[in-house]
């Protein structure tokens, strides 16, 4: 395929596998690049009208910007100020809306887990819906990180943060003891698309409604409710691009929603689109793609 720009997904080592989701790239090229690592989706792009907005999401994330800036209709610019490094708590709500302008980026997801706070820096708790410099929860000596990744081919970005995500895992660090699994109740949701109540995870952990939503606010930054919500709204996303054809009433009963009113208010909020608007034109998103996998 030719192409201006490349979206990427690679998967991590397997000592990062429990806490890292993925790895993702998104890059100029005419033709995919070839790399050693295992390929886990990728898209190419002439433009990026197709794009949709960011999606609400229970997850850290880690970002950084590389100095080159793929505009709307798929032209790229060079801007010597363009360099960031940043990490992120979970949004509960949509984030920016129109398709425009992205950066050339490395990326990194995270699982919810006890260590991610460890590997970030920063408690994941007090990163909700907020961005910080990678300099505020790394030190200085992260401040270049972002113009040296840039100097790197896609791989070798990947093994220098991997590297670096593998010494902090390392470093000996105490963690709270707890005897809730948060991270298995939230993996669990997430296959059940959302569709359980926080009384049956909290029978499942063995605890109460309170101490359930205590741990999962502790260790993933939201409520167990919300992050069921999020799943099953995101869950939704694999009917974009269906068109004229959606029985919207008839998914929102079988997602478990109260009515398609209830339905519209949750994508509006985590998606910030309609769920016609969502149907109606073929958009990218990874979260898209997962929920269609």
């Amino acid at each position: 395929m030719h192409a201006n720009a490349w979206y990427r997904e690679f998967a991590p080592c397997e000592a990062l596998r429990p806490h890292v989701r993925t790895f993702f790239s998104f890059v100029p090229g005419a033709v995919a690049a070839a790399s050693p690592r295992q390929l886990l989706r990728e898209a190419g792009f002439v433009d990026l009208t197709s794009c949709s907005p960011q999606f609400g999401d229970g997850h850290a994330s880690m970002l950084f910007e590389l100095g080159r800036t793929c505009t709307l209709d798929g032209c790229w610019q060079t801007d010597g100020n363009a360099y960031c490094g940043t990490i992120a708590g979970p949004k509960t709500a949509v984030g920016r809306i129109a398709a425009g302008d992205l950066p050339q980026m490395l990326g990194v997801l995270f699982r919810p887990g006890a260590r991610v706070g460890s590997l970030l820096g920063v408690p994941v708790r007090a990163l909700t819906n907020r961005a910080i410099q990678i300099v505020e929860a790394w030190g200085n000596d992260a401040k270049s990180l972002p113009i040296e990744l840039a100097e790197l081919d896609e791989a070798g970005r990947i093994d220098r943060i991997e590297a670096i995500l593998l010494q902090r895992l390392a470093s000996p660090r105490k963690e709270r003891t707890t005897t809730v699994n948060a991270e298995g109740l939230a993996a669990s949701a997430l296959r059940r698309r959302g569709r359980i109540t926080v009384e049956a995870m909290a029978g499942a952990g063995g605890v109460s409604r309170q101490h359930l939503t205590r741990e999962f606010h502790d260790r993933l930054g939201i409520t167990p409710k919300l992050y069921c919500r999020l799943a099953r709204f995101q869950s939704g996303l694999a009917y974009a691009g269906f068109g004229e054809a959606v029985d919207w009433a008839q998914i929102a009963a079988a997602m478990g929603y109260a009515d398609q009113s209830h339905l519209i208010a949750e994508f509006r909020e985590f998606g910030g689109m309609t769920p016609h608007q969502l149907a109606s034109q073929d958009w990218f998103h990874p979260f898209i793609a997962r929920a269609r996998d």
